[in-house]
């Protein structure tokens, strides 16, 4: 109701600008002294006048509506602008040339010029406020497209976030069976060897699982949280194989100094838990993997000590690392195998 109300007031505002723009132009053509023409003028020829250009303005705007609908969608429009402007300027022409053939069976036959002068004037006059009302209603147009393209531009952004939470989902769940069977393999053993090992076990990994289940829905933690984890989670690895595993951490300043930086949840354990489970170790023989703090990146490192029987590799754990940074982070790790250690360089990213 509001907006046909908007409407008929804007149809009413043309008008009277017609009006007004044709009463400017009958002073100038015909009077030439606008004085004069403010005196000869009645409210008869107010009433005539208004009645005659309501009439032509309806019939101009009929085939302006036409012309809009002919040349959308909106995109296209430049291009085909100059083709409207010439379209309508001679369809106004050519309803001005019969109102005035009207007006003259009606009023009586005009002189030349001024028949001339009345068909020009109706033909501006039309042209004019047609152009107004294509204006605004372009604008209306222009403004409602961009409210629905930032509309889906904010939906699409909600779509992506609701994506990226589902993916980062999925891919933590992809941790927990390569997690879970790793360590479960090990207390199976533990289980055959000492009652009391295992236990001792089975209580830190569920402090190291407890870790996990607390940063489920989180995309990053701390450097600082992520390696006190690593160390309940070293402590796992040295009550299974003693002295054969040494990892080596950066000291609590290095750490300090990058508090505000983090990385994904349980990314530095995966690449400890792959060396130990790709690498030979030994008392005689130890694997040393060494985790330092370079800039802003967290180096993880360790000697390549063959295995006397290959374990096969699914190359999950190093997919999963890859796909969790591209969705949280443009800037991505880096792994490097000269053939003698293999280094993976994760970058830390702002909390």
């Amino acid at each position: 109701m509001k907006r046909k109300g908007l409407q008929l007031l804007l149809y009413a505002s043309l008008w009277l600008t017609a009006l007004a723009v044709s009463f400017t132009f009958w002073g100038v053509l015909d009077y030439g002294d606008t004085a004069d023409f403010k005196t000869a003028y009645s409210l008869s020829d107010f009433l005539s006048d208004g009645a005659v250009m309501a009439a032509f303005l309806c019939v101009s705007l009929l085939f302006n509506h036409l012309f809009i609908r002919l040349f959308q969608p909106l995109h296209h429009y430049r291009s085909k602008l100059f083709l409207y402007a010439v379209m309508l300027l001679a369809t106004n022409t050519l309803a001005a040339i019969l109102l005035t053939k009207g007006m003259v069976l009606i009023w009586g036959e005009l002189p030349r010029q001024e028949y001339i002068k009345t068909v020009y004037l109706f033909s501006l006059v039309a042209t004019f406020i047609s152009g107004i009302h294509a204006s605004i209603y372009f604008q209306e147009k222009y403004k409602k497209a961009t409210e629905e393209q930032h509309r889906l531009e904010i939906e699409n952004i909600r779509q992506r976030e609701i994506n990226l939470q589902n993916s980062l989902m999925a891919l933590k769940t992809q941790v927990d069976p390569h997690f879970l069977f790793n360590n479960f393999s090990i207390l199976a053993d533990l289980i055959d060897e000492s009652r009391d090992e295992a236990r001792a076990f089975l209580d830190n990994l569920s402090r190291v699982y407890r870790y996990k289940l607390v940063n489920m829905n989180a995309h990053l933690v701390s450097l600082e949280s992520e390696l006190r984890m690593l160390r309940s989670y070293v402590r796992l690895v040295e009550t299974r194989f003693g002295t054969a595993i040494h990892v080596a951490f950066p000291s609590q300043d290095e750490i300090a100094s990058v508090q505000t930086l983090g990385v994904p949840p349980l990314v530095v354990q995966l690449l400890v838990e792959n060396a130990i489970k790709h690498n030979a170790h030994s008392t005689a023989r130890p694997l040393r993997v060494n985790i330092r703090i370079e800039g802003q990146q967290v180096v993880v490192s360790n000697p390549i000590q063959p295995l006397s029987s290959a374990v096969e590799s699914t190359g999950i754990g190093l997919s999963n690392l890859r796909e969790r940074y591209r969705l949280l982070s443009d800037a991505q790790p880096t792994v490097c195998n000269d053939g003698h250690h293999f280094t993976v360089t994760l970058p830390l990213i702002k909390i």
